[in-house]
């Protein structure tokens, strides 16, 4: 990701080399993106942890940025792709069975390709994975609405586990901001930042009880003898909720990590005063 800016946002300086790097600020021997950190913000929640040190490190918010956060061209394909085939052969075939054979086989098409360029084994299997279980329900139930079920699992489970952080003191916006700079904890220390942290992963929590509010009430729809256009919409409410909501709670925490850090890295009235210079009122 591009650390355009960040310079400003990590260090300053003052005349005797004291170091003025504020609570939000990741060490500046942190590593680019493209190195461990990228796998570092992948092991906190992926585009969570990815937004999170965007944020904090004072990078602009751009549309390259946000995709980046979101998994990249082929991220976003390879959610919304499967899902979008189904949905189409389904609206023409009526039949679930028939439906599931080309989201499966392109989860296979994208293992393969992910082996020949020798990808890591957990990048090659945890995106065909989700697509392995929704093709196998769909195929032993024969029900089109079948083939939505572990996108409810995955939303509950990530649904849960937020506020459960909230619950405990420890929301997963602020441990995501702690893990990032090497300091789990610190961040518990600025009420401020505490509070932020607390207000974003309930943002987050939101994005996924959403889905499940719009979504589980389609889905037993569907299940009813005359479910067919609940089918359809419940389809239609998973491409519409998925990537474009997903990217709009990316670019809000972006931009409130970002305003923080602005904040936080403005000079002080006592920094005023230590340099003899009056700070203006606002």
């Amino acid at each position: 990701m591009n650390d355009t800016g960040r310079g400003s946002a990590e260090e300053r300086f003052d005349g005797a080399g004291a170091d003025h790097r504020t609570p939000l600020t990741p060490p500046a021997s942190e590593p680019d993106a493209g190195g461990a950190g990228a796998a570092e913000s992948s092991a906190f929640g992926g585009a969570l942890g990815r937004t999170v040190r965007a944020g904090m490190s004072g990078e602009s918010l751009s549309g390259r940025g946000v995709l980046d956060a979101i998994g990249g061209w082929r991220g976003v394909a390879e959610t919304l792709v499967p899902g979008l085939l189904f949905l189409v052969i389904f609206t023409f075939t009526r039949d679930a069975r028939v439906s599931a054979i080309a989201p499966a086989a392109l989860a296979l098409v994208a293992v393969v390709v992910r082996l020949i360029r020798r990808e890591p084994l957990v990048s090659v299997f945890s995106g065909a994975a989700g697509v392995a279980i929704a093709v196998v329900a769909t195929l032993l139930t024969g029900r089109g609405a079948d083939y939505y079920v572990p996108g409810f699992i995955t939303n509950i489970a990530w649904s849960a586990g937020l506020l459960i952080s909230m619950a405990i003191g420890w929301p997963l916006v602020g441990v995501a901001l702690g893990a990032l700079r090497g300091d789990l904890t610190g961040w518990r220390r600025d009420r401020t930042l505490k509070r932020v942290a607390m207000w974003l992963t309930l943002l987050w929590s939101g994005l996924f009880i959403a889905r499940l509010a719009v979504q589980v009430p389609l889905y037993f729809a569907a299940r009813e003898p005359d479910g067919i256009a609940a089918t359809d919409a419940l389809g239609i409410a998973r491409l519409v909720m998925g990537v474009p909501l997903f990217a709009l709670v990316v670019v809000f925490t972006w931009m409130v990590l970002s305003k923080l850090t602005r904040s936080s890295d403005e000079p002080t009235g006592e920094t005023g005063a230590s340099t003899g210079q009056n700070t203006p009122l606002t």
